[in-house]
Order: C-alpha cells, then structure tokens, then sequence
C-alpha cells in the first residue's frame, strides 16, 4: 500500500488537525476572559455565534450584528479588542470571515481587527508540544464592517496591516457606512497600493468627496494589484474624482465591476470631459464586465459620449444608468447582468 503523501507546505489544515486551535467553544471562554480582565460584560451576541450547535460555520464565519432590541448593548471597541485578543492570544484558527455591523467599535476597534491581520503574517505561538510540520497560520478572507463609526484612524491601521508582506489572505473587504471621508480612503490606500491579495473593496457610504479619487486610482495603477471588484456609490466623487479612478483604470488589467452610482455626475463642462475620459477607459480596458452609473443625472449628451465604448468593449454585459436621456439612447445603453450560462451534463448532447 503507497504512503500518503504528507502536507505540502502552506496547506490548509483541517479543524480535526488544529485541534483547540479551531474549537470555538474555547475561544468564547478566552473572550469571556479578556472581557473580565478590562471589566465589560460579554457581548450575547458574540456568544450566539461561537456557541450556537446549530451553526453549521460555527467558528468558521463569527458574525456579530447589532442587537434588534434598542437598549443601547453594542460590541463596542473595547469588546471588539477582546474578541480579537482572544483570537490571537490561543490563537484560533479556523475563523475566515468575520462580520460585525452597527456595532460602534469605532477606530481602535478597526485598530484591533487589523492587528488581527497583520498577524496572519507570521508564525502563531503554538504551545512546543504541538509543533509539527502542520505549521498552521490564520487565514482570514472575509471582513465586513458595516456601519460602526470608522473614520480616519481606522481606516489607516486597516491600511497599515494590508501593506505588502503583512498580509496575504484578506480577499474582501467592505467598510460601508462608516465616515472614513477622503482623508480615510486615502489612508487606507496607502496600504492597498502595494497589496495583490485584495479582490474586493466597498466602501458605499463614506463620506469621500472629490479628494478620494486620486488614492483609488493609485491604487488601480498597482500593476501587481489583484482587485476585481471596487464599489463607490454614493460617494461625493464627482467629475474630478471620476477623472483620477480613469487615470489609474487606464493601466489597471484586472478590474471587472466597477460601481459609481449616485457620485454627484451632472451635465456640467467638467462632468462632460470626466466622461470622455471614462469612455475612453472603458472602451479599451481589457477586463471590465459591470459598470453603473446610476443615480448620476448624465443625460443624453453623457450617454452619447460613452455609448461607443459600451457597443465596443463586448466584455460588458451590465451597464447601468440613470434613465434621464433620450428613450433610444437609455436602451441601447443599459444592459442588466446576463445570466449564467447552465453547462450542459456530459455526455448529452442536444437534439
């Protein structure tokens, strides 16, 4: 009988070969224990999801929302440090998505989340007995935090554990609703400029204005970067801000969903040559798929613009826009996303 071949380096190990490392039972003792030692309560809702039998992520995925009862419990930062403490002091493994919403953790509680992910840069401590040639290391690929008063500090530690080397495992972040303002995004790109790992950044709600567009842009010039999907909308963007993303869309080769709803686009001269420029981007990008500018009053004279490039680039099957232009025009432009195509079964073939 052939020897099964041992782990390849850097494989992902399994919750039955973390052992402790992935019981998430054990990581809701060490939370309860990190809230007792600055004196807070434990969070209930932290409980149901390291806890819950019937969560079939259980561990894998802590979701941590505002409670629907309005009487004031919130996470906060100070139980946001605690969870993340508890998740690096055992440490705990096996979590790879983490989502707290309408929580107020606020900046330090980002500050937390992103030591968290600078972490996932080196060699956890492990007790001596349990080294082997396991290795395990954290592997968090989902963040999500949706409305909890993040603003310029956040956001720049978020950024400072993204630089390249700190972390390769983070694919999607999502920071809506959060008063990051042109000065947070900008800091957080200073992180993301050198990141490869990142596919996904939304940041709907922000508070960015025009200022906000040149470190996005940068960042889209990152010839190594790896995102495909960025969302802005309702953004105060505008024209000069739309002007910078085109600059670094024009070098950028991996970009698929481009989202710019509501980012104060008019009818002005400057909204006009902003979307000659974008025209033009769109027409040669070799990646892009979705695009939407909806909610931005363009009109006809903006559709005439980009409707050349959108007939061109054949990649895109979704364009969205505000329908406040020629009837003829707005049909020729808008495309809803295609379905996907069902595969055939094999060895079927059609009559």
């Amino acid at each position: 009988m052939a020897k099964a071949k041992g782990k390849e380096k850097g494989a992902d190990a399994s919750a039955e070969e973390l052992g402790p490392y992935s019981d998430p039972e054990i990581l809701y003792k060490n939370y309860v224990k990190e809230c007792a030692a600055i004196n807070i309560e434990a969070y209930g809702p932290v409980k149901d999801a390291l806890t819950n039998a019937d969560n079939p992520n259980r561990g894998k995925q802590i979701i941590v929302f505002q409670p629907t009862k309005e009487d004031g419990n919130y996470l906060g930062p100070d139980g946001c440090r605690a969870l993340v403490n508890a998740i690096i002091a055992q440490p705990f493994l096996a979590a790879k998505d983490i989502r707290i919403s309408g929580s107020q953790i606020q900046d330090s509680g980002a500050a937390a989340l992103g030591s968290l992910l600078a972490a996932a840069a080196r060699q956890p401590s492990i007790e001596p007995s349990d080294q082997s040639a396991l290795q395990p290391v954290w592997k968090l690929e989902y963040l999500e935090l949706i409305n909890n008063d993040i603003g310029h500090d956040g956001a720049l530690a978020l950024g400072r554990s993204l630089f390249v080397g700190m972390n390769r495992s983070l694919a999607t972040l999502i920071l809506d609703f959060n008063p990051l303002g042109s000065a947070g995004l900008a800091a957080l790109c200073k992180g993301l400029q050198t990141n490869s790992t990142l596919k996904k950044l939304s940041v709907r709600f922000c508070n960015i204005d025009e200022r906000g567009g040149k470190p996005m842009g940068e960042v889209l010039r990152f010839k190594r970067t790896g995102l495909i999907s960025l969302d802005l909308t309702s953004n105060r963007l505008s024209a000069l801000g739309l002007r910078d993303i085109c600059v670094g869309m024009d070098l950028n080769t991996s970009l698929k969903t481009l989202r710019l709803a509501d980012i104060s686009l008019g009818q002005s001269d400057d909204d006009a040559e902003a979307l000659g420029m974008f025209a033009g981007v769109l027409r040669k990008h070799p990646s892009i798929v979705a695009v939407d500018l909806s909610h931005n009053n363009i009109g006809t004279k903006g559709g005439n613009m980009i409707l050349p490039a959108v007939t061109e680039n054949k990649s895109i099957t979704e364009f969205k826009v505000d329908s406040r232009m020629d009837e003829e025009l707005f049909k020729a432009l808008f495309r809803a996303s295609a379905p996907p195509t069902k595969k055939k079964p094999k060895g079927k073939e059609s009559k």
